[in-house]
Order: C-alpha cells, then sequence, then structure tokens
C-alpha cells in the first residue's frame, strides 16, 4: 500500500506546470547609433560626404500625430546639420492604435513565456519613433515605426529564423532594417530585457548599402515594466586628487541621462551626450575639455544637475 501512494505521489509531482504568458503593450526601446558607422556604410560617391547623418529623431510620445508628410517636412533641429545618435528613444505601443495620415504604426501583439523567451515569442512589437537621415543623395531616408519580432517568417521572407529583427513600416513597409547580434534576454518579475547589437540587414544591402550587411551600427535595449523597483539612489559628486569632478548615479533602465552645468543655476549647458542607464552605474568626470570648456578649479563656481529623460 505505501509504494502504491509513493507512485502515485511521484506521477503527480511529474506533472508539467502550465506555461506562464507575458503580453508586451508598454515599455520602451533606446537605439544608440554609431555616427561613425552609419557615416562610412557603403553608399554614394562622394568621400567626403558621409553616406547617412542622423539629421532629424522624431521621439517616441512626441510622434504619434506626425503625419508620413510632416515626418518629411517637419524641422525640429534649425537647418539640416548631424544631431546626437544615442539615446534614441521610441515607446513601446498597445494592443490597438490609430496612426496618422499615412503612418503605418503597429500595435503590439507579442507575447511570451518568461521561462523560454525565444521558444515561445510569437506577434510583434510595435513601437513609434522615426529616425530621418541625411547624406551623400538627394532628399532623405527615413527609417521607423519599427516593429521588433523574433525569427522572421518563412513564408514571407527570404530569409527567415533570424532572431530579433527590426522591420521598417514608415515607408518600404515590412522591410527589415536590422538584424541584431549578441543579443541577450533576461525575464524576472514581469519585465523584460532585450539588448544587442544592431547590425545592417539583408534588405538594406540589397536595395542600399551593398557589401554592408552585419556590418554593426549600433546597439539597442528593449525593457518593458517591471515589478517596482527600489528608490533611486541620488547622485554622488565627489573631487578628485587631480581636481577633477566626478559625478556618480545608479541608472535606472531605459532612463536616459543628460549631464549640464551652471555657473549661475540660470543658464544651463548641456555636458556630453545622453547616457543610457541600463541599470549599471554611470559616471561622468569632469577634468575640463572634452566634457566641459575649462577644469572646474579654473572657474569661480560650477553646479550640475541630471535631467531624465
Amino acid at each position: 500500500m505505501t509504494l502504491r501512494h509513493l507512485s502515485l505521489a511521484a506521477l503527480i509531482c511529474a506533472t508539467p506546470a502550465p506555461a506562464e504568458t507575458i503580453a508586451v503593450r508598454s515599455g520602451s526601446v533606446v537605439l544608440n547609433l554609431d555616427a561613425v558607422a552609419l557615416g562610412q556604410l557603403n553608399y554614394g560617391t562622394d568621400p567626403v560626404i558621409p553616406a547617412l547623418i542622423l539629421e532629424e529623431f522624431f521621439r517616441g510620445d512626441a510622434d504619434r500625430t506626425r503625419t508620413y508628410d510632416q515626418i518629411l517636412r517637419d524641422q525640429i533641429v534649425p537647418d539640416f546639420t548631424a544631431i546626437p545618435t544615442t539615446c534614441l528613444k521610441c515607446e513601446i505601443n498597445g494592443a490597438s492604435i490609430t496612426p496618422p495620415a499615412g503612418r503605418r504604426l503597429k500595435p503590439s501583439t507579442f507575447t511570451y513565456d518568461p521561462a523560454n523567451v525565444p521558444g515561445t515569442a510569437t506577434g510583434e512589437i510595435g513601437l513609434t519613433g522615426t529616425t530621418r537621415f541625411i547624406g551623400d543623395f538627394t532628399g532623405t531616408f527615413v527609417l521607423g515605426d519599427f516593429d521588433i519580432r523574433y525569427n522572421l517568417s518563412p513564408a514571407t521572407y527570404l530569409f527567415p529564423n533570424r532572431g530579433w529583427v527590426f522591420v521598417n513600416n514608415y515607408a518600404f513597409a515590412g522591410v527589415p532594417a536590422f538584424e541584431t547580434a549578441s543579443v541577450t534576454v533576461t525575464a524576472a518579475g514581469g519585465k523584460l530585457v532585450v539588448e544587442g547589437d544592431l547590425t545592417v540587414s539583408y534588405e538594406l544591402d540589397l536595395y542600399f548599402f551593398p557589401g554592408d550587411r552585419g556590418k554593426k551600427i549600433g546597439n539597442f535595449r528593449l525593457e518593458t515594466p517591471g515589478t517596482p523597483a527600489t528608490a533611486a539612489l541620488p547622485p554622488v559628486l565627489t573631487r578628485t586628487a587631480a581636481g577633477a569632478i566626478q559625478i556618480e548615479v545608479t541608472g535606472k533602465g531605459n532612463t536616459c541621462y543628460q549631464l549640464q552645468y551652471s555657473h549661475d543655476l540660470l543658464h544651463w549647458l548641456s555636458a556630453g551626450e545622453k547616457v543610457n542607464g541600463r541599470d549599471e552605474i554611470i559616471r561622468w568626470t569632469d577634468a575640463g575639455l572634452p566634457l566641459t570648456p575649462l577644469p572646474p578649479a579654473s572657474v569661480p563656481s560650477r553646479f550640475y544637475r541630471l535631467i531624465e529623460d
């Protein structure tokens, strides 16, 4: 009798637990593009003019009402000049979305089991945010309104099953723009984090940049909300033995940080480019150039602040 009870208990313990399904309907994706790599893509004939120069970025939250034509026309940054290519934040769309005229914004239909994200990933992660480039060509080159998919369908694409792929939907709808490499995936506490390198896709190689497929042009970090995080620690400011000022903060996930400085608490200037938090310690050392024009010890006073985005 005891043996039979033990056998029944063993069978009960061996019953697999039902898979957990989590839907991705909010969060953000931060793109950090490499301006030098973009400029060196195989495009154009003038060696003095870079292949691609980021001229405008239409941030997700501020981009949801712009029409297709406005993305081509609107000039946020004066003139036609290069802008910083780091911390370009795209917002993850919800389950339903109404695109502005001419746009093809995609809703998010993506679900996964945190115990096996690659093996259970289905659907698409729709994003809002567009990049507009100028370069050695006439007009502009726009990539955006991406959706992220895991393993493209063999029924639709010549090269399916490429892992995580950014599909362009602003123009050339449904054409993969970026493939990815060296990707890490973590899923815990209801939060999904996917990060890795961005590379030129097969399609961009075929139609625009021949010979550049797989070339690294930046990196990305996707993060969805999870369980409430612990309160952020305040920045720490110290002076080194050499007289430099060191500012340190524990970055929060996909929060972007811009360090600024001032001499009078009224007029503020940016020091360096925006930095992605990545749940890591961020450290700035102000010894003058290249972060600020003069060393801190050479001015009567200098104040600092961090802008979170």
